[in-house]
Formats: C-alpha cells, sequence, structure tokens
C-alpha cells in the first residue's frame, strides 16, 4: 500500500508515483526509484546543464535493462490535494487535454525532456553522493536486495547478459596495474570457486574411476574405443574448466593449423585429467592408461615415479597391479572362451637371449626358449549364429579314393586354376608399367571358396617356460594348456574332441612324432588321439621363398641372374646363406615386374594400342610359362630365341606366379585357391630338396584328398588363416599373426632389460600384449604422432625395375628377336640352365617319396615303438 504524500518523513517532495513501485515504499537505497532535489548536494565539477531548475527534482526509473532513466523535472508540490494524482499543484490544468487525448496526441505538460546518457549518469552519481553512497555500496546493496521489485529488476539485468557485458567493459578499462591486478584476483577466485565447486562433482569424476583391482581389458577398450577423442572427453566433462582452458590455450582462435589446434586440445584434456587426479587419486583412467604405455615401452620404474608425483602417471605398484589384474581377467575369459566354443591352438617358440655385463662360470650369457600359444575361437555358423556342430573326421573306407599315388600330383582342375592366376598376375604387372591414368585393368582372379568376412576372435595364451623344440616339450605344451591355461572339463578330457594344433614345420613333425609314440597309450587324453598337427602357411612361404631365390640366385658372372641384380640394385643385405625373407621377398617381386614388363614390350604388336594388347600378350606369356617342350623347359614366345638366359628367365617367372598367387590367395581368404594350388608348392619343394616341408605336404594333401571329410578339410584349411580386424584383404596366416605376438613381447623385453624374469613375462606381459597396443595407438593418435602401421607404405620401385629392364637389354636377354640379324651374346647361351623346380619335384615324387610316405604311414600305427626311435629324432624318409 503507497503511502501518503503529506507523510514523507526524509523526503516531503516525493509524490505517491515517484516514490514507490507497485505500491512497495522506499525503504533503502536499493530502491528502484530515486529522486533528485536542487538542494541538495552536487559534486563539484558537475555541468551546469545537467543541474535540475531552482526548486524541481529529477525523477528516475530503473529500465528494462537495469539502467536508470530521467523521467522529467518537476514542481515541488504543494501541501494540497492536487487536482488528480500525479499532478503538481502549481502546474494549471490543460483545458485541451481532453480534445487532444480524443484525437491521440499526448497533452504537452505530459511530453519528457530527453536527457543525453551523459547527464543521466551524472543525475545517478548526484543522488549516491546525496544519499552518501559510494558506487560499490550501491551495487552491493543492489545484488544482495532480497526486495522482491529490485530481485524482478536484477533478472532482466541477468537475462540481457549484464554480467559479462560489464566482466567484459571491466576488463577494457581496468588500465592501472593496481585496479587491473584487484579485478583478475577477484575474477580467478570466482571462476576457481566455481570450477572446483564443479570437479568435486561426482559424476564427473565416477567414468574416470580405474581401481586395479577391478580393471578388465574391456574397460580399457571402452575408454578408448574412439583413439582421438579419449582426452577431449576427459575435458569435455569439466565444462567450467574446459572453458577456461580453451581460453587460455587460444582453441577459439580462427586460423589455427589442424597440427596446432589438436595439440592444444590434447593438451587441454591432459591438464583436465591431471587436477582431477590431484582431487582425488582415485579418478585415474589417465594416469593408469599413461602408466601402461609408458611401462610397455620399457620407460623406468624411477622415471615413471616422477611422473606420478606431478600427476601424469599412475605409481609402478599401481601398473604392476594393474597388469596382473588385467592377466586373471584375460585367464578368465580364455577360459569361458574354451569352455563355450570350439577353438584351435598355435603355437610357436620364442627365444631370449640374456647377457651379463660381469661374466663368470656361473654367471654367463644364454640363450633361453621358451613358448607362446594362442586360442583362437572358431566362428559361429554364418546362418545360424550358433556353435557349429560336431565335425566327422574320417571319411568311411568305402568312400576314399582308390588310386592314391595320382591323388598327390597337380590335376586338371589344379592347372585351370594355377592357369587363371598366372593370367592375372601377369596382366597386374604389365598394366603398373602402362602410364598413369590408363584406362586398362588387370584381369582379375575368380574367387573359388572365400571364407565368410569376420573378425577373428583371439587370446594369447601365457608364455611358457617351455622348449618345444624336443616331442617331451611339445607333450608338456599341450597338457599345460588344456589342464592348466584352459582349464578344460573332465567331461572334456574324458572325451576330448578332435582338435587342431598349429604351427610350423617343426611342430607339425613333433607332434605327429608325438602321436606316434603315444599310440599304445589307451587313455584318450594322453593317447594324443584327439591332436590334428595342422602346418601353417607363413614359414610355408618363406621357405618357398628361399627355394626360389636359391634356385636362380646364379653368379655374378652373368647378368639377368640375381646375383647380378643383388650388385646392380645395391642390396648389400642380401646374403647367400639366410637372406633375410623381407628383403628377399621384395627383391624377388621387382624382378618378377621388370621381367614381365620386357616381355610385354617385346610381344606388344607396334600400332596396337595397351587395351587390346595386354589381354593377348597375357596369353601368350601365360601359355609360355605352363607349357613345356620335349625336354621338360617351357616353351618361349614366338620370336624369341631359345637361349638358356631366356629359359632361366621364364623359369623363374613361373616358379614366381606359384609364389605370388600363395601370397594372394592368402590375403583373399580364399581356401579353394589355396587347396588346388598346394600340389603344386609341393613339387616345387620337392625339387628344391626341401623334403621336410615337402614330406609335411604330403600329410597334408594326403588328410584332405584321401582320408578326411570334406567338412574336416574345410575346417583344417580355415585353421590356417586370421583375420585380426574382419576387414576384406585383411586375411593373414595363423602363425604370422602367432609371430607378430611373439615381437610385441620380444620389444617389451628388450625395453626392460636382460634381468627381467620369466614369471614377469608369464604374469604380466604376454597376455596383455594387444592392450599394450591399444593404449599406444590411442596416445599417438591423440597427440598426431604417426603410427607404426601394418600397412607399410612402400617406397616407389620404378627406378630399381627400370635399371634391370635396362640390364637385361644390354645383355640381350628377353629383348633380341630371332628375326634379328644380331646374335645372342654369349653369355646368353653358354651359361647353365637352372632347376626346373616342378619337373624335378613331379620326377622325385614319382620316383618312391609318394610309395614311401605311404608305406610309413600305413606301418606307424602297426609298429609304433620300431618308428619311434626313427621318428623322435627327424621326421624324413629316406
Amino acid at each position: 500500500m503507497q503511502r501518503s504524500p503529506h507523510t514523507t518523513a526524509k523526503h516531503p517532495f516525493l509524490t505517491p508515483s515517484i516514490y514507490s513501485v507497485q505500491g512497495t515504499p522506499r525503504t533503502n537505497a536499493a530502491n528502484t526509484l530515486i529522486a533528485l532535489r536542487d538542494d541538495q548536494a552536487i559534486p563539484p565539477g558537475t555541468p551546469t546543464k545537467t543541474r535540475p531548475p531552482p526548486g524541481q527534482e529529477m525523477v528516475l526509473e530503473l529500465g528494462p535493462e537495469g539502467f536508470l532513466t530521467p523521467i522529467k523535472p518537476v514542481e515541488p508540490p504543494a501541501r494540497s490535494r492536487g487536482p488528480f494524482p500525479g499532478q503538481p499543484v502549481n502546474e494549471e490544468p490543460n483545458p485541451h487535454a481532453s480534445r487532444q487525448a480524443s484525437h491521440g496526441q499526448v497533452p504537452t505538460s505530459a511530453r519528457k525532456k530527453k536527457l543525453r546518457m551523459p547527464d543521466k549518469i551524472q543525475q545517478v552519481l548526484n543522488v549516491l553522493s546525496r544519499e552518501r553512497l559510494s558506487l560499490p555500496e550501491f551495487l552491493v546493496e543492489v545484488f544482495m536486495s532480497k526486495n522482491v521489485a529490485v530481485k524482478k529488476w536484477l533478472s532482466q539485468f541477468y537475462r540481457y547478459k549484464g554480467p559479462s557485458r560489464i566482466i567484459k567493459i571491466w576488463s577494457m578499462k581496468s588500465r592501472r596495474k593496481k585496479w587491473e591486478k584487484a579485478f583478475v584476483d577477484s575474477a580467478v577466485d570466482v571462476v576457481a570457486e566455481r570450477t572446483r565447486s564443479h570437479l568435486a562433482n561426482d559424476v564427473i569424476k565416477k567414468p574416470w574411476r580405474l581401481p586395479h583391482t577391478e580393471l578388465t581389458e574391456q574397460q580399457i577398450a571402452d575408454l578408448l574405443h574412439d583413439d582421438s577423442r579419449f582426452l577431449d572427453q576427459y575435458a569435455d566433462g569439466a565444462i567450467y574448466l574446459s572453458r577456461l582452458l580453451k581460453g587460455v590455450l587460444g582453441e577459439d582462435l580462427p586460423d589455427q593449423k589442424p597440427c596446432d589446434a589438436q595439440m592444444r586440445s590434447s593438451v587441454r584434456g591432459c591438464i583436465t585429467a591431471m587436477l582431477l587426479y590431484t582431487a582425488s587419486q582415485k579418478t585415474n583412467a589417465f594416469q593408469t592408461a599413461m602408466g601402461i604405455f609408458l611401462h610397455s615401452t620399457g620407460c623406468p620404474a624411477r622415471v615413471i615415479e616422477v611422473l606420478s608425483g606431478l600427476g601424469i602417471s599412475s605409481s609402478p605398484t599401481h601398473i604392476q597391479n594393474c597388469l596382473k589384474t588385467l592377466t586373471e581377467d584375460a585367464r578368465n575369459r580364455i577360459q569361458k572362451a574354451a569352455n563355450e566354443n570350439d577353438f584351435y591352438i598355435i603355437y610357436d617358440n620364442i627365444n631370449f637371449a640374456t647377457k651379463r655385463h660381469h661374466q663368470r662360470t656361473d654367471n654367463i650369457d644364454r640363450f633361453e626358449s621358451g613358448t607362446t600359444a594362442t586360442l583362437i575361437i572358431v566362428p559361429p555358423n554364418e546362418n545360424t549364429n550358433e556353435k557349429p556342430p560336431k565335425l566327422t573326421v574320417l571319411r568311411p573306407e568305402s568312400e576314399r579314393p582308390k588310386r592314391e599315388v595320382e591323388l598327390f600330383f597337380p590335376d586338371q582342375h589344379d592347372n585351370i586354376v594355377l592357369n587363371d592366376a598366372c593370367k592375372s598376375l601377369v596382366s597386374n604387372a604389365i598394366v603398373e608399367s602402362l602410364p598413369e591414368g590408363s584406362s586398362v585393368f588387370a584381369i582379375p582372379m575368380k574367387a573359388i571358396e572365400p571364407l565368410n568376412l569376420h573378425k577373428t576372435t583371439a587370446f594369447p595364451l601365457r608364455i611358457m617356460k617351455i622348449d618345444e623344440s624336443t616331442i617331451s616339450g611339445n607333450i608338456a605344451i599341450l597338457e599345460k594348456v588344456i589342464t592348466e591355461e584352459l582349464q578344460m572339463p573332465e567331461s572334456w578330457i574324458a572325451n576330448p574332441p578332435v582338435t587342431k594344433w598349429g604351427g610350423d614345420q617343426m611342430t607339425t613333425s613333433r607332434l605327429e612324432s608325438a602321436k606316434i609314440h603315444r599310440a599304445i597309450d589307451p587313455d584318450p587324453f594322453h593317447g594324443l588321439r584327439w591332436v590334428q598337427p595342422v602346418m601353417q602357411p607363413f614359414h610355408l612361404r618363406m621357405t618357398l621363398c628361399g627355394t626360389i631365390y636359391k634356385t636362380h640366385l646364379g653368379t655374378q658372372a652373368f647378368p639377368g641372374t640375381l646375383a647380378s641384380i643383388v650388385v646392380l640394385l645395391n642390396r648389400n643385405r642380401m646374403s647367400t646363406d639366410k637372406p633375410s625373407f623381407s628383403d628377399t621377398d621384395d627383391l624377388l617381386r621387382i624382378v618378377f615386374q621388370a621381367k614381365t614388363q620386357l616381355l610385354y614390350e617385346f610381344l606388344k604388336k607396334d600400332g596396337m594400342s595397351d587395351k587390346e594388347e595386354v589381354s593377348r600378350v597375357t596369353d601368350l606369356i601365360t601359355q609360355s610359362l605352363l607349357r613345356i617342350n620335349d625336354k621338360g623347359r617351357p616353351l618361349l614366345p614366338l620370336g624369341l630365341p631359345h637361349t638358356n638366359a631366356n629359359v632361366n628367365a621364364l623359369l623363374f617367372l613361373r616358379d614366381m606366379a606359384v609364389y605370388l598367387e600363395l601370397d594372394a590367395c592368402i590375403k583373399a581368404g580364399d581356401i579353394g585357391r589355396l587347396r588346388h594350388l598346394l600340389p603344386t608348392i609341393t613339387a616345387l619343394l620337392h625339387g628344391g630338396g626341401n623334403r621336410n616341408y615337402a614330406i609335411e605336404l604330403l600329410r597334408l594333401q594326403y588328410g584332405l584328398r584321401q582320408i578326411w571329410t570334406d567338412e574336416w578339410s574345410k575346417a583344417v584349411l580355415s585353421s590356417m588363416l586370421v583375420n585380426p580386424k574382419g576387414v576384406d584383404g585383411g586375411w593373414m596366416p595363423a602363425d604370422m599373426f602367432q609371430e607378430n605376438i611373439n615381437y610385441l613381447i620380444k620389444a617389451v623385453f628388450a625395453a626392460k632389460g636382460s634381468n627381467l624374469k620369466w614369471d614377469y613375462l608369464r604374469d604380466s606381459v604376454s597376455t596383455n600384449v594387444r592392450t599394450f597396443q591399444t593404449v599406444a595407438r590411442m596416445f599417438e593418435c591423440q597427440v598426431g604422432v604417426r603410427t607404426n602401421s601394418t600397412k607399410h607404405k612402400k617406397p616407389s620401385a620404378l627406378k630399381d625395375i627400370a635399371m634391370i629392364i635396362d640390364s637385361l637389354k644390354n645383355s640381350g636377354i628377353l629383348a633380341l628377336s630371332v628375326e634379328s640379324k644380331e646374335e645372342p651374346p654369349v653369355h646368353c647361351t653358354q651359361r647353365p640352365l637352372v632347376n626346373d623346380l616342378s619337373q624335378l619335384g613331379i620326377d622325385a615324387m614319382a620316383n618312391g617319396s609318394i610309395k614311401a610316405f605311404l608305406r610309413n604311414e600305413k606301418m606307424k600305427l602297426e609298429h609304433a615303438m620300431d618308428l619311434e626311435n626313427v621318428l623322435a629324432d627327424e621326421n624324413i624318409m629316406e
């Protein structure tokens, strides 16, 4: 209720309309309406035009955005009641007011005089001076007021972003250092208090808690599912801190380089993680991941301890506890997967060289050997997504082929598949030599029996300090894996299903010998009748590569041989005794491309387009490689002189076509192509003298074509390939996958030093190598470090190919025509012919190798004890 204008105590000249707002009387300096009187003190220096006329007062009101606005100068009201509320007594009524109102006009007496903003501000300051209030005191009273009307106008102040506008103005106008320091200190205190309060919220901290007692690989995978967003997600949760750091780091600045923006974003996330860890060491996801990363790269424990004190990493003790917990989690998942799914095992030896600085008789350098293994889950049925049914292993005797010897040689279907593979490989080499932008495409290879595309589920097992080079060592590995690592139930051990065990040639040979050794044991488990050895293709591919290299190496005296090309290209790392597989593979591929492109230049007709000639020349080259003359040599293309150099070049192309097709069908995951290629590889290895691998291939073919059912044959071939990423073209040999795991374990061993104990490798490293990779990839992606990808971008080989082509042309190899008057160089005709691996292998197989193998297969169960001493050391037949 409004107070009467006659009862004002302090300001007797205030009218009801200027004394209160919405019926609320003026109680303190925070009132929304203030009156200025001329008899009040005005600060000196005030411009004259801002003073109200003598005997009048200026009335101010609070505008919608929180600013005081003068209404008009008014006469002091008389003591008597005016003609109407709000009108001064001394003002005469306007006789034309009613008529002006009827015409929509505002009476002259009601019109407000517009004042400039400086005048308005000065009037406000005059009121504060009259009330003896400083500006800070007034503002404090306003913002602390509990008056409903004041709160209403303050809400408008906040709604129109008044605080942010005021703060920006203060920051721009604060010129003096003393004032600026006070302003910054106050602003920092506010931001710090808000940030600490927000960081203390359990909702922010809870997602980043990783207690080591509950740590699992799945938790780490979930945290790091997006490699480039881990630290960003850390920062996004702390809104206030993130905004502050964005401003400090300048992330909002325009025209930033992508690398700079990524670095600033990563730094912001790292600082957020450190502050959360400082507030509560339970909020340790970043520190745990960083600790695992540093530990896996061989960072010394003292360095990790220092970084832990800085809030960047967790402590070494915490890291060790995390790794042990992860190992236990891995073991539980392995045992669960083995009991719920069909599986097979891949294992390989691993060697460590330990060095001692102070040599003593009991403290010398050692070369220690152990075994690593991986559990691989058989994928479920594609249509039903259920566990595959139990497979029948052996064919009935009545369904087995009768002509056993002929089954090991390449048949007509095998030759057709090899012919198609040669066309695809030759055309691809020719197309790569065509100018960029050419519309010619290589002939694609037809798929025969590709595996269903899926991501392989694999579990590395704990490392075992068991030497697998002996028969007893392999038996110990089988029993340890089943009983300790997988902990298969008694029902499984009482009647074990046939399980595939993959490895290199020595592994499968020792397992076969172990089965012969245990053949007389009546116990189903200890008799090892449930063990199915499967030789893996990666070691087979390395052996075939070495065989081709040694066969076609020759001497430096004859141009065109591999030995002369090694010197020409300055390949110093190439060795005759033990050449590096990667270097040898790269060299053989380059030479294949060079010789194929040279043949294309020779056979191409002038004036014909590449689109027409690629297909024709590809057919000519393929026919020459696969057709042989009466001497067992390949037929030379029409027009090419019959010299030993040219024959050797074609033999090299034919052997390389087999090798390249082996690699191509593995990457494509096509076990049908692999099945048809095995007989040809068997012949090549027989011809190259690799009898150990040749005998294992005979055993594999014997199972595939003679005694195994079709479903079990498919299962055996499928166990040779894995696809870790589940992408098309991402298939790889299973033993190569195991070699990669060995490499990761050795990397940790090399970083930690030779004093590393086997117990540590077993309990903290071997089952966690994939987690190490995941964490390392996250940090590398987060900060933009170039990762060591599995898909390396090879440098261009065009210069090497051109050098080889020029050398062959100058030597008269695959270049001179029979119609040319120029005679081939002497070295082309007098050089020795290289071995025809295919023909030599077929002859060796026909002359007794197959018959000896079949005879031993029939005898090994009848005379197991007699063969034990023969096959225990080496599985080599005379």
